[in-house]
């Protein structure tokens, strides 16, 4: 099927709450509430990008070009409304944005070459396209390929879709662009319908096509042959398992400037932690020992352990392939420990957002906060987001621990009680 739109010129400047009006009047019967507060969603994640690339005071302030004509609406709409009557799970619908979506997408293709916009000839991915990937896996464009791979309205529905983007998480600290979840790789599913569709625009050497997989969870279940009862006593039952990999490296000659720095680098390219502790080498010598640890990316996938020659070579760039290049690269060492398959027992921990009295800050006075538990029953510990906390702290000026102890009885007295 295709849609054609016939424009009556005009304009096609329209601003952010023009555009949140628009879907809030529709009739429901045209499109349904969760799908509204969906798309207007993605079009405030543009908003955000194009305020944060253009310099803006605020997302209100900002006016859509291209995205904001009415094909770039109608896609955006038609795109949720289509997974919408498919029964895709779309989240609870909500007005606090996208919570358990089960959307998954694979590496958005960066592409490269130039794209007209409205604002002459910009670099591909275009500014605010690039800002919407932050966060998001990415990869090099299909060989001698040049322009616009992936359209600012596609990588702002993506990101909402796959959880990336939520209206909830807008911090002054950057965590707005982090990402919310792993994406790139398929769930575990049993495919049930497979759709393609073919742009207008013909390339070379590869088809211009999005594949669209609808497909059901795989359930758990318990492994034939296996006793029940020595499954429930299983630890796995009782707190989460994960497969590591850790990295060490002794250091001697360097500044804890310099250490302090590689720490800040690792944890912001994949770490799942990373430290420092003193040490006393050979000659007496004080040193530092410095070591960090991420999931082991062949053990999940269940194909093993990993060759210990294979990254030595290049190839595909893995958290640990990051990982150990930061620690040649800024540090002093010339020589990195590797263990791997290392088991991590870590309790099950879940995130709930609560509401404090504090609002008068970029937040809202909305904080989020990790559950600890054992075996899923018994909570453990409870703990607020020390970076959201800090926003509330500073821009309302009410002293940080009254923020974090408030947000943590907050959700002692409505999740857990």
């Amino acid at each position: 099927m295709a849609i054609a739109i016939n424009r009556q010129g005009g304009s096609n400047l329209r601003n952010l709450p023009q555009i949140s009006q628009m879907l809030k009047s529709a009739p429901s019967q045209h499109i349904p509430p969760h799908v509204a507060i969906l798309a207007i969603e993605t079009f405030t994640a543009l908003a955000h990008a194009e305020m944060a690339t253009h310099g803006a005071e605020s997302i209100d302030q900002v006016h859509f070009h291209e995205v904001g004509a009415v094909d770039s609406i109608v896609d955006t709409v038609g795109t949720l409304l289509a997974l919408f009557h498919l029964g895709v799970d779309l989240g609870d619908g909500d007005d606090d944005g996208v919570k358990d979506c089960a959307v998954t997408c694979s590496s958005l293709p960066l592409g490269e070459g130039t794209v007209w916009t409205d604002h002459g000839l910009l670099p591909v991915p275009a500014p605010a396209t690039l800002r919407l990937m932050i966060g998001m896996p990415t990869c090099p464009g299909p060989k001698g390929v040049t322009g616009e791979l992936v359209t600012p309205t596609a990588a702002a529905l993506l990101r909402v879709l796959t959880g990336v983007y939520s209206g909830r998480d807008i911090d002054s600290d950057g965590s707005y662009w982090q990402s919310k979840g792993v994406l790139g790789r398929p769930p575990s599913l049993i495919p049930r319908a497979v759709g393609v569709g073919a742009g207008t625009k013909d390339f070379e050497r590869h088809p211009n096509v999005l594949r669209l997989i609808l497909g059901d969870r795989l359930p758990i279940h318990t492994p034939h042959g296996t006793d029940s009862k020595n499954e429930e006593q299983k630890p796995q039952q009782l707190w989460d398992m994960h497969t590591l990999t850790h990295m060490q490296a002794n250091i001697d000659d360097a500044t804890p400037e310099l250490l302090a720095h590689a720490i800040d680098l690792l944890l912001n390219s994949g770490a799942i932690d990373a430290w420092i502790h003193p040490i006393v080498m050979k000659k007496g010598r004080s040193a530092h020992s410095l070591n960090c640890i991420c999931r082991c990316e062949a053990a999940e996938s269940g194909t093993g352990c990993v060759d210990a020659t294979s990254h030595a070579h290049g190839g595909d760039e893995s958290a640990e392939h990051r990982l150990l290049a930061i620690m040649f690269r800024h540090t002093t060492t010339l020589g990195i420990r590797i263990h791997r398959n290392i088991l991590r027992a870590a309790l099950k921990r879940t995130f709930v957002e609560v509401q404090l009295p504090f609002r008068n800050n970029v937040r809202g006075g909305k904080v989020d906060v990790k559950i600890s538990s054992y075996n899923n029953e018994e909570v453990l510990s409870v703990k607020a987001e020390f970076d959201q906390c800090k926003v509330v702290s500073e821009e309302s000026g009410i002293p940080l621990k009254i923020v974090s102890s408030a947000a943590e009885r907050l959700a002692w007295d409505n999740h857990v009680n």
